[in-house]
Parts: C-alpha cells; sequence; structure tokens
C-alpha cells in the first residue's frame, strides 16, 4: 500500500510521463535552426529577452479584473499578494503544439544572479496550510502554476517549473497560465527584500530555448502602497538627476546627496545566516545609493568589502 508521501511524489511525476511521450514524436527537429535552440545555463540565469523564431510574447490578463495584484506601467512590474492568482497569456506563432514553458524566479541585482530564489524557513514549514498534501521537493518553491501537468525541476540549486503548451483554443491567440506566489519578497530568510523577477522560456521538448521574456514581480501584503512607493522612488530618482545637470556648473564635479561619512561597526551576530542577512542588506542600501546619486567610485571600495567579508 502506498504512502501519502509516494502519491504525493506519484502524482508530480505524470507530467514528467506526458514530456516524454512528447519527446519521443520531436526527436527530429533537434537539428533545425540550432542556432535558435540555446542550451540552458542553470549555474546563472540568463536575463536577456529575445522573443526568437516563434516571436514568442507575455502579456498580463485583465488588469481590471483583480483587487489582489496591480501592475505598474512606469516599472513594467507586477505588485502581488502572496498565494493569490495571477493570470498570464503566452502567445507564440506560429502556435505549434509539443512546445513547454518554462518559468524561473531570479534576483533582479547581477550581484545575487548566482542565489537561488527559495522559500523562507517559515513557509516551508510542515505546519505551514500551504504546505498541505504538497510534494517535499514543490514545497521550496516560491512559484506555483495551477496546470495540472505542471514539473517542478531542480537544476543547480536553481529552481523552475515546467508546463506544456498545447495550440491555443479555436477563436484565441494565445494560452493562458497562472501562477501563484507562496512567500514575500520582505522575508528574511528567504528573499530578503531583494527584488525578483520571472523568467519564462519557450523550450522543446529536448530542453532547447527557442524564445525567452522576463517580468518583474514583487510578492507583498499591499501591492497598491508598494507600487505607489516604488513609482516615487523612480521618480524622485529622476527628478534628482535633472535637477543636478542643470546646477552643475561645467568643469565641476557634481557632489552626493547623501551622507558620506565612513563609520566603523564591529558586531557580534548569531548565526551564520543572520550574519549573511546583515551583510547582504547593507551591501543593499549602499548599491541604491550608488546608483541613485551616481558616486560609484565612492561607494565600490566599501560595497568590495562587504564581499570579501561574505564567506
Amino acid at each position: 500500500m502506498q504512502s501519502i508521501t509516494e502519491e504525493m511524489e506519484e502524482k508530480y511525476d505524470l507530467p514528467q510521463q506526458y514530456l516524454e511521450s512528447k519527446k519521443q514524436m520531436k526527436d527530429e527537429e533537434e537539428e533545425q535552426d540550432e542556432e535558435y535552440f540555446q542550451e540552458l545555463d542553470p549555474a546563472i540565469p540568463i536575463k536577456e529577452e529575445f522573443p526568437g523564431r516563434y516571436n514568442f510574447q507575455v502579456s498580463l490578463g485583465n488588469l481590471d479584473s483583480s483587487k489582489n495584484w496591480v501592475y505598474s506601467q512606469v516599472l513594467k512590474k507586477v505588485f502581488i499578494n502572496m498565494e493569490e492568482t495571477l493570470p498570464l497569456r503566452f502567445k507564440w506563432e506560429p502556435p505549434e503544439d509539443g512546445l513547454l514553458l518554462r518559468t524561473a524566479m531570479v534576483f533582479s541585482l547581477d550581484q545575487y544572479a548566482s542565489d537561488p530564489v527559495r522559500r523562507c524557513h517559515n513557509h516551508m514549514a510542515p505546519n505551514n496550510p500551504s504546505n498541505r498534501d504538497v510534494a517535499p521537493r514543490v514545497i521550496k518553491h516560491v512559484v506555483r502554476c495551477t496546470h495540472h501537468l505542471t514539473m517542478y525541476e531542480e537544476r543547480s540549486e536553481h529552481l523552475s517549473i515546467v508546463v506544456p503548451l498545447n495550440r491555443p483554443q479555436p477563436g484565441s491567440q494565445y494560452v493562458p497560465v497562472c501562477f501563484k506566489f507562496l512567500c514575500k519578497n520582505s522575508c528574511p530568510s528567504g528573499m530578503n527584500r531583494r527584488p525578483t523577477e520571472l523568467i519564462f522560456t519557450l523550450e522543446n521538448c529536448n530542453r532547447r530555448i527557442l524564445g525567452r521574456q522576463r517580468l518583474p514581480v514583487r510578492v507583498c501584503s499591499c501591492p497598491k502602497r508598494d507600487k505607489k512607493k516604488e513609482e516615487a522612488e523612480v521618480t524622485d530618482a529622476q527628478s534628482d538627476i535633472k535637477k543636478r545637470k542643470l546646477c552643475i556648473p561645467v568643469g565641476k564635479k557634481m557632489m552626493p546627496s547623501c551622507d558620506t561619512h565612513v563609520f566603523n561597526v564591529q558586531l557580534n551576530i548569531v548565526g551564520k545566516e543572520n550574519y549573511l542577512a546583515v551583510l547582504k542588506y547593507a551591501y543593499d542600501i549602499m548599491a541604491g545609493q550608488a546608483i541613485k546619486t551616481g558616486q560609484l567610485d565612492f561607494f565600490k571600495p566599501y560595497m568590495d568589502d562587504i564581499l570579501r567579508k561574505t564567506p
């Protein structure tokens, strides 16, 4: 008699069986248009967009139909409540059958590109309601898909989900796919306030990449509030840059608009994870000010010093 864990694992193995059956039918296409079939490098996720020969595109569902998520036209970014559904639409031409959609959540900043995005300890706890009747290998994923043939994969500690893409229904030009997010960007032991984005890749059954698109996403408690806050920060930063350009005389250096006094802090921090979190937070603060004020040369030595202290 099967245990509950074995039954859950068998449920998540069904998509792989589907994929293998499709792969046997597609092996003959392996050598066609090799220039579009780029191997996936799991070590550092690639984020550059390219539609490819299929003109791969992603768009949002009805922007006015949900109170649980909002989209910023200024930031080109989604703000959504945890455990709420984000409806997306995927389009490729010609609408060929037998392709796959891979979705991976990655950190937006390059210094965290090699770090995998995972749920925090609290949300991965066995007694968390979101983990009820969920296979152990799925629990660590921040992103889940409502498609019944979703495959949850892990490569070099990076997590992604894969769903089969069938042809659009008659009268439709796209295939709808819905996602949910099971952790917040603010969780200290998880994403730890670092900005994130979704990377979508169109692949064939041999896992060759045919196209790629991206969508910045923030999972939070108050989507509208966070949207207004981030938009205001961008607007203020652009306004400051324009003012500095107008006010600085020719031949004079621009003065920083933030406190540049250097403080030496010695702290005893309990736990390696907490220690790394403090270092990353300090790095993020200075990186943000360096970009906002244009003083990268000033901040870089201190940012490099933090990196040297990171084990």
